[in-house]
């Protein structure tokens, strides 16, 4: 299930249970693919100490739900903030997580069958409402100031101490990654001769949809050749989804880096490759290379370690606008990936915007 359409009214009532009093003021963000977020605010005197009882102290809150099986993701703000707040990245603190049944509205047949539609599983977190107001898209002009905060955040969030954890990859709340290393997460992405699961899963999408093998199997390729030469990678925190809707400033710095479900253990690249593919009109990797020379940073295979994890956000993308059926998007990021392999005219920006 992507992001679920919950009621409001049954949201209010759970946060006021979780709160032990009036809360008022429940609205749910635009963004989100995958979960449904929500700001609230509890009432009482926000000067005071917590209120007895197992009451919650005043103040703003946020809550985030998702399908259950997404659940270890929206508790990974317990191991990152106070890693994230020693290198200096604010992150929300994370008070509660754990799942509840609601109603969803946008259940598929298949699910509606094998559960309640009064009682789907979601797996929640609440967290602290951070101050400041969202980075939105740099590529606007009256954004561009923002650029060098989010190259230094994304250079930070890099920095944050992993050493007493393991593994690649997604990781949990303990910050230990599923997987053995850089290469073997990559390879999940990789598309073999024959397709690999992704293709048989999904063949429908190709046959009958606007997914392209040989475009699949192009990027992939590449990939995996630049792979097989990539010298040894450090283990660095990567947020995934930094920018925009997920990033908080205040004047020209960041106040907060929020939503860390998706992030992962890699390459400290990740992060700036990434908001390198999404915006065209902003040379990302031109200011990464300037702030490691800044900073003193050596990062060696430079150029083929960036390529990789551009390579790596493309074929992920394209799998998501075939499961949700973007068929712009899909061909703008083909496009997007030829020009920076050099095979292909330059491209504007993002259809949606992102």
């Amino acid at each position: 299930m992507l992001q679920p359409v919950l009621d409001i009214d049954e949201v209010t009532d759970f946060l006021g249970q979780w709160a032990g009093d009036v809360v008022v003021g429940v609205s749910q963000f635009s963004n989100g693919q995958v979960s449904s977020v929500f700001a609230f605010e509890v009432l009482g005197d926000a000067s005071g100490p917590p209120k007895e009882g197992g009451k919650v102290k005043s103040g703003r809150y946020v809550a985030r739900f998702v399908a259950s099986e997404y659940g270890g993701a929206v508790s990974k703000d317990r191991f990152i903030a106070p890693r994230a707040a020693a290198v200096g990245v604010p992150t929300p603190r994370l008070l509660k997580y754990g799942e509840v049944s609601m109603s969803v509205g946008n259940l598929t047949d298949e699910e509606k069958e094998s559960n309640d539609a009064g009682s789907y599983p979601l797996a929640f977190a609440i967290c602290d409402l951070m101050p400041g107001e969202y980075m939105g898209e740099l590529q606007d002009k009256d954004r561009r100031y923002l650029i060098p905060a989010a190259v230094r955040s994304m250079d930070r969030i890099s920095m944050i101490d992993i050493s007493d954890t393991s593994g690649w990859g997604w990781f949990d709340n303990e910050g230990n990654g599923k997987l053995e290393s850089w290469a073997e997460y990559l390879g999940e992405e990789s598309f073999p001769e024959s397709g690999g699961d992704f293709y048989e899963r999904r063949r429908a999408w190709f046959d009958d949809g606007f997914l392209e093998f040989d475009v699949f199997r192009k990027f992939s390729d590449r990939m995996m050749e630049l792979v097989a030469r990539l010298p040894d990678i450090d283990r660095s925190v990567v947020h995934i989804d930094f920018g925009h809707d997920n990033t908080l400033v205040i004047g020209n710095e960041v106040s907060a880096v929020v939503d860390w479900d998706n992030s992962i253990i890699g390459d400290l690249l990740y992060d700036g490759a990434r908001s390198d593919v999404y915006a065209p009109d902003i040379d990302f990797k031109q200011l990464f290379s300037e702030r490691y020379a800044s900073t003193g940073r050596v990062v060696h295979g430079f150029e083929d370690r960036w390529l990789v994890c551009q390579l790596h956000v493309v074929l992920q993308e394209l799998q998501w606008y075939g499961r949700s059926n973007k068929e712009a998007a899909y061909h703008w990021m083909k496009a997007r990936m030829l020009f920076l392999l050099g095979e292909g005219d330059a491209v504007g920006r993002h259809p949606e915007g992102a």
